[in-house]
């Protein structure tokens, strides 16, 4: 599909939400105007609003601490836990012009700013950094729940006492002060939750809970005052899904079966007559190593707790100690049907202008896989912050804080394979997964079909079997100190001075997965494991929204069939083994920074502002292994036929050496921030400014994976196997920050306290960019069979000095409708539109695309160029309802720290929520809420449009549930 078609698809939803926007800022604009007095000194501070906790209010809170803010910031904001209107921090940050989520599973996760990618953006909790368990810098915000977090700013230009970290802009999660709030607060919520898609699983009835309790208290003492929040909030739900996927590895072909006669399709000029001349001009297809489909039954738990003690000993004094902790438990137990030779014997083939597959026939192995998978991650943060007025002009302040995250991970895998089939492949877009239909004959295919039902059949999954176990571990840990001081001034000119100091400690231990294999067949085959561990198809209506093929295929207890094949043999791994793939890094940062606060009055217009200096100095320490192999034949075929032989790699034992890589760099980041009052209700800012953005963790990690096709591919000899051996970089520990010149300018005008409209500019300028070094360029040795053989290394990305920018602007509206009569005047609107553009390069790097094809480069990770959403409210007699639509176009999505894979994009996403809540009394409210009421689909493409990685349903969410407030 060409990007105009998908263009012209996409517009109708496109055009409804800039209809809403208009319709409201035509609303704005002939409504009669409220002013909002500045403070007298003409000065903008950034204050906390007490609102009672409707929906209106907070949108109202939201707008004033904007309209205060010395910085182009978007809030939402509540003056107590719980009062926010979502189901996560995410979907929260969502209704934040220019704030888009990964919508993944069915749930929002890792969020960019301005549709620039997590990559460029950086996430505080009450202004500290955020531990993670994957191995990039994005945060887990499910690990907030929205019940125990009153607010999130978003600072979309930045000032030199911000952490740096975020070209994009700095996401800071707010706790309560239970001082500065000054009431008693208790609040229990419950709520039941039904999936559809998992009403669908045999013995499952779809339902689930979520539960929260928060209460918040202050007290006069002997010895001061005293004020403390706690809460905690735990749910259990299921996350099922419905999907079809494609290996991680894609390539390019140009041959063809019938007229080269071929085996694994490839690329060369022996070829050129499938493509009618020359094969770099000739026609050539993109091509997984498999595809499958997935049924999977996930199911998570997830309890947290968070607590703010603040203590006020006397009015020179503030000490605040917050804490949180988390732990998340979840499994996911997936059954794939699996066509393991993707690109075996192709034919037939036919693609559209971008060269993905349209249709082709080709022969392959199907599989009956299954995998079931644990996951248990704890989160366990805090920090203690104590402000000192040491002089009525002088405030000091220190913070220390620690945040942990703990992940570990058990995967059990078993496989069981059918003879050589060939089938037809018909692509059905991205909303259907592709059609495929399973014959004997290629030469007669409608004779010799196989019937669908066959699939269900045990005995035809008995060519060969394997199983498999892996466990994995991931520890980061940030601890960090800051020193800060501010003197007020009383000079006609400057305000107020501001200096700090603060150093940081990130370890970051990404354990590669352990891993073990085994193909014997002494202990049990498919008959044993149909007699002992079959189960029927877990669920019915397998693909029915998505057009499968199959809807369903044999299937097994997988845990039970492990133990079977595994039988009494030993299979306890310890993660914590040094491997060759293992990433340990130390990143310590030291900063200093100046900040100078000024106000002042040209002409009429008063201006206030800031300007000043962050020096940060970022040192590395990376750890890697290198480790000595053999390559070991796993004999799966006969004397006279070794098509099923396979090779791998197998570590030596007791040849693993350390190597210790050392980098260190400075930034100098300067800004200056401007606020313009240029009447009682119409504001401008500006905002000129140097940032930076770290390289996630497992970037800069010094490991080297070595693989062989995973014992999936097929070669003629030895020597052949270990030639197609390759070497992939799991990090670069030379790597550097990313700096940006930013230049922001925004417009804000504030007829009504719950009325605003506002217009942004934003410019970033790269002096550098980022690119995965040429293979051949990157040349190592490894130890294998006993001889040193010198290998490419794909995947090592560093930085280039190609420079790029970044432009776009921001549109936003909000507006309460409470000038029109009853029971109109309860409408209310609220909505954004970002378009960027940028000329950032990502340059294609899969390791098995070959250099006779162009293929345009990628934008920025996570760069979408549109984003819209947009939301209306009625609130009155006691109900409040919401309708939200949010849209993102496609971005790149890169697979982890692996940049040897090609590059992998998320197709536009888009979803409608609804919710709706009565207060039943002053104390009591019923809430009802549905999430992707359209169940649109997630899906994923690989280099070119149309060749689909992942098309994935999930359903729809529905919650029904109580809250009491007292």
């Amino acid at each position: 599909m060409s990007s105009l078609s998908k263009s012209l698809q996409a517009r109708p939803s496109l055009l409804g939400a800039r209809s809403m926007l208009s319709v409201a800022i035509a609303s704005v604009l002939f409504q009669p105007q409220v002013t909002l007095a500045q403070d007298d000194d003409g000065t903008m501070q950034l204050e906390e609003v007490v609102v009672t906790g409707s929906f209106r209010d907070t949108m109202r809170n939201s707008i004033e601490i904007k309209r205060d803010a010395e910085t182009i910031v978007d809030v939402i904001s509540a003056a107590e836990m719980g009062a926010l209107p979502d189901l996560s921090v995410a979907e929260t940050l969502e209704r934040i012009v220019g704030v888009t989520g990964d919508r993944f599973k069915g749930n929002s996760s890792e969020i960019s700013v301005r549709g620039l990618g997590p990559f460029l953006g950086y996430s505080t909790y009450n202004g500290r950094e955020i531990s993670s368990g994957s191995g990039n810098r994005s945060v887990a915000f499910s690990q907030f729940p929205s019940e125990l977090v009153n607010g999130a700013v978003v600072y979309k230009s930045q000032s030199a006492d911000l952490v740096e970290g975020g070209v994009a802009g700095l996401i800071n999660l707010q706790s309560i002060r239970p001082l500065d709030y000054g009431k008693r607060r208790f609040q229990a919520e419950v709520k039941g939750n039904y999936n559809d898609y998992d009403a669908k699983l045999n013995d499952d009835d779809g339902l689930g809970y979520r539960g929260s309790v928060s209460y918040t208290d202050s007290f006069e003492t002997g010895i001061g005052d005293i004020g403390f929040a706690i809460g905690y909030a735990g749910h259990e739900s299921s996350t099922p899904e419905e999907s079809y996927n494609t290996s991680s590895t894609l390539r390019n072909c140009n041959s063809d079966r019938f007229l080269d006669g071929g085996s694994n399709c490839s690329w060369s000029d022996d070829n050129a007559a499938a493509g009618g001349g020359a094969s770099a001009n000739g026609d050539y297809y993109f091509i997984p190593n498999s595809f499958y489909f997935r049924q999977m039954e996930s199911e998570e738990s997830r309890d947290a707790v968070m607590t703010t003690l603040q203590w006020q000993p006397n009015e020179d004094w503030n000490v605040t100690a917050d804490g949180q902790w988390s732990n998340r438990f979840y499994y996911e137990d997936r059954h794939d049907l699996y066509f393991d030779d993707g690109r075996r014997r192709i034919s037939n083939w036919t693609t559209n202008e971008e060269n993905a597959m349209l249709s082709y026939t080709g022969e392959s192995r199907i599989s009956s896989y299954g995998e079931y998978r644990e996951r248990d991650e704890d989160y366990v943060g805090g920090g203690l912050n104590i402000e000192w007025n040491a002089t009525d002009r002088l405030m000091l302040s220190a913070d220390l804080s620690y945040s942990d995250t703990t992940r570990y991970q058990e995967t059990w895998q078993t496989r069981f394979r059918s003879d050589r089939l060939w089938y037809d492949f018909t692509n059905q877009g991205n909303s259907n997964y592709p059609s495929v239909s399973v014959y004997e004959d290629p030469e007669d295919p409608a004779g010799t079909g196989i019937d669908n039902n066959l699939l269900n059949d045990y005995s035809f999954y008995d060519a060969n079997q394997r199983a498999r176990y892996g466990e994995l571990e991931v520890n980061d840990t940030i601890s960090a100190l800051a020193l800060g001081a501010v003197y007020e001034l009383d000079g006609s000119f400057f305000t107020s001075f501001e200096s700090g100091v603060r150093v940081s400690t990130h370890e970051h231990n990404n354990y590669d997965e352990d891993r073990i294999e085994y193909t014997d067949t002494n202990f049990a085959d498919i008959f044993t494991i149909e007699q002992n561990c079959a189960t029927p198809y877990p669920q019915e209506g397998y693909g029915e929204d998505a057009n499968s093929s199959f809807n369903q295929w044999a299937t097994y207890d997988t845990l039970c069939a492990f133990e079977r094949m595994w039988g009494p043999e030993d299979w306890s791994l310890s993660p914590q083994d040094p491997s060759g793939a293992d990433i340990n890094l130390t990143e310590d940062i030291s900063a200093i920074f100046a900040k100078v606060n000024f106000s002042t009055q040209l002409g009429n217009v008063d201006v206030t502002g800031n300007f000043g200096i962050r020096v940060i100095e970022t040192s590395i320490e990376s750890i890697g292994y290198r480790q000595d192999y053999n390559v070991v034949e796993n004999d799966a075929g006969t004397p006279d036929d070794v098509s099923d032989d396979s090779y791998t790699f197998q570590p030596v034992a007791g040849t693993l050496s350390e190597e210790v890589f050392t980098n260190s760099y400075v930034n100098v980041l300067p800004s200056l921030n401007l606020n313009f009052g240029l009447t009682e209700t119409l504001q401008m800012r500006a905002a000129v400014y140097s940032a930076i953005s770290r390289p996630d963790m497992w970037w800069m990690g010094a490991g080297r994976d070595l693989d062989l096709g995973d014992g999936e591919e097929e070669f003629p000899s030895l020597e052949d196997a270990i030639a197609a051996g390759t070497a992939t970089a799991l990090g670069n520990p030379n790597m550097e920050a990313t700096e940006s010149l930013n230049y922001d300018l925004s417009l804000s005008w504030y007829p009504r306290e719950d009325t605003m409209l506002s217009a942004a500019l934003y410019y970033k300028d790269f002096d550098a960019g980022l690119q995965v070094a040429d293979p051949s360029s990157i040349q190592e040795t490894f130890n294998i069979n006993g001889e040193l053989i010198t290998m490419d290394v794909n995947g090592l990305i560093q930085n280039s000095s190609e420079s790029s920018s970044i432009s776009g602007i921001e549109l936003s509206v909000q507006h309460g409708f409470t000038h029109l009569p009853e029971p109109f005047d309860g409408l209310g609107v609220m909505g954004g539109i970002n378009l960027a553009d940028t000329d950032f390069n990502y340059y294609e790097n899969g390791s098995e695309m070959t250099d006779d094809v162009v293929i345009d480069p990628a934008n920025l990770p996570g760069f979408s160029k549109e984003s819209y959403n947009t939301e209306v409210y009625w609130e009155n007699y006691g109900f409040t309802t919401r309708v939200s639509y949010k849209y993102r176009s496609d971005y790149l999505k890169p697979f982890g720290s692996d940049f040897g894979q090609t590059n992998r994009f998320v197709d536009d996403t888009s979803s409608v929520d609804f919710s709706l809540a009565y207060k039943l009394t002053k104390n009591l409210q019923v809430k009802f809420q549905a999430l992707n009421l359209t169940n649109e689909p997630y899906v994923e493409y690989r280099v070119a449009e149309d060749a689909f990685n992942r098309i994935e349903y999930s359903g729809t969410k529905y919650f029904l549930g109580l809250r009491y407030k007292l």
